[in-house]
C-alpha cells in the first residue's frame, strides 16, 4: 500500500524552490514541502493546511500556478511506513505548484519537525535533493506545471482523492 500525500512547489519572486530540511533528514539533505492526506480531505486542503504546520505559510501568501493530476510513486528502499495502524511500503505524491506572495519573516518553523529551510535556484536543487530519482521526477513535475503558468478557472479544480 501506497500513502498518498501532497508536495508544494513554492517559487519565490527570484524564481528560487523552497526546500525543508526536515529533523529526520541529515542537515545537507532538504525535500520539497508537504505531507500526508488525511481521511476525508481534499489534495487541495492537504497542500494548503500542511504550509500552514509546517512552514506557517497561509493561503493567502500563495498563488496556485497548477498541479499535476500524475503523481509520483516510489517505493521505500527498507524501512516501511506505519501510520494510523496501516503500513505503507511507499508514497504516493501529487505535485502542486505556487508563487509565494508573502515575505520569509512570516515563514515560522514547525518545531520538532523542520529543522530550517532555505530558497534554491533550479540550477542547485541536484545538490540539495535526498532521494534516488528526485531531482528527475521534480524537474518533470516543475516543467509540467510551471510551463503551463495558467491562472485558475472556478470550473478547472485538482482532484479529490480520499
Amino acid at each position: 500500500m501506497y500513502r498518498k500525500g501532497v508536495s508544494a512547489l513554492i517559487v519565490n519572486e527570484n524564481n528560487e524552490f523552497l526546500l525543508v530540511n526536515l529533523e529526520s533528514f541529515e542537515e545537507k539533505y532538504f525535500a520539497v514541502p508537504g505531507g500526508g492526506i488525511e481521511r476525508g480531505e481534499t489534495l487541495e486542503n492537504a497542500v494548503y493546511r500542511e504550509m500552514r504546520e509546517e512552514l506557517n505559510i497561509e493561503k493567502r501568501h500563495l498563488r496556485l500556478v497548477g498541479w499535476s493530476e500524475v503523481p509520483v510513486k516510489f517505493k521505500f528502499r527498507a524501512v516501511k511506513l506505519t501510520r494510523g495502524g496501516k503500513e505503507y511500503e511507499g508514497s504516493e505524491r501529487y505535485f502542486f505548484g505556487f508563487r509565494f506572495l508573502g515575505v520569509d519573516d512570516e515563514i515560522k518553523l514547525q518545531e520538532e519537525e523542520v529543522r530550517t529551510y532555505k530558497w534554491v535556484p533550479f540550477a542547485q536543487l541536484k545538490d540539495y535533493l535526498l532521494f534516488e530519482n528526485q531531482m528527475q521526477e521534480t524537474s518533470e513535475k516543475i516543467e509540467e506545471i510551471f510551463s503551463r503558468d495558467r491562472m485558475m478557472d472556478q470550473r478547472e479544480m485538482p482532484p479529490t482523492i480520499h
